[in-house]
């Protein structure tokens, strides 16, 4: 069992599964959300995060299905996205840092659990806690409070910084990993 659970395809699986999800999202909910607030873009894809005037534009734009749309349909599905993020991208690290993988040295396990489980849990932590704050937004749109779109922006920047971080880190040690298994069959 433990060997299947870190083999490279569990990873992969899980990543798909991560992907169709994100890909639900940006291509349903959050699209249909950006054309309701009439081009305004959703909280969840604004990585440099909002201004209180930007929340309170984007609240008034959105009307009154759009919230419903946000509150009762992004938000639910949102709930499961941060999860599996962060399994898929931790088996998926963890995966390739393996001994053997990027580099013939075995990687050192304080380096592979930061990796794989400090960085991809941290984002999905931020990406919860957006939400979070994503609905209680939504609750009072024309009052929303300095405070709360401030922490909500927070959180929205930090997850993306982190989930650039992780993507970042998870592509470059894929490379390391192919290169070094061209090289052990050609050389």
């Amino acid at each position: 069992m433990r060997k299947w659970i870190a083999s490279g395809w569990f990873a992969a699986a899980v990543a798909a599964c991560s992907v169709a999800l994100l890909a639900t999202m940006v291509l349903g909910t959050l699209a249909e959300l950006e054309g309701l607030a009439g081009g305004l873009p959703p909280f969840d894809l604004r990585a440099g995060g909002y201004t209180l005037v930007e929340a309170r534009d984007f609240l008034a734009a959105l009307g009154r299905d759009g919230v419903f749309l946000y509150a009762d349909v992004q938000l639910r599905v949102d709930a499961i996205y941060p999860a599996t993020y962060a399994v898929s991208r931790g088996l998926l690290l963890w995966w390739l840092t393996q001994p053997g993988r990027p580099w013939a040295r075995a990687t050192p396990l304080a380096l592979r659990v930061v990796l794989g489980l400090g960085l991809p849990v941290a984002a999905a932590a931020f990406d919860y806690a957006e939400n979070h704050y994503i609905a209680l937004m939504l609750r009072d749109p024309p009052a929303v409070a300095a405070d709360l779109v401030a922490a909500a922006s927070f959180s929205t920047q930090a997850k993306s910084v982190l989930t650039i971080v992780v993507e970042v880190g998870w592509i470059a040690l894929a490379i390391a990993a192919l290169m070094r298994a061209r090289r052990r069959r050609h050389g």
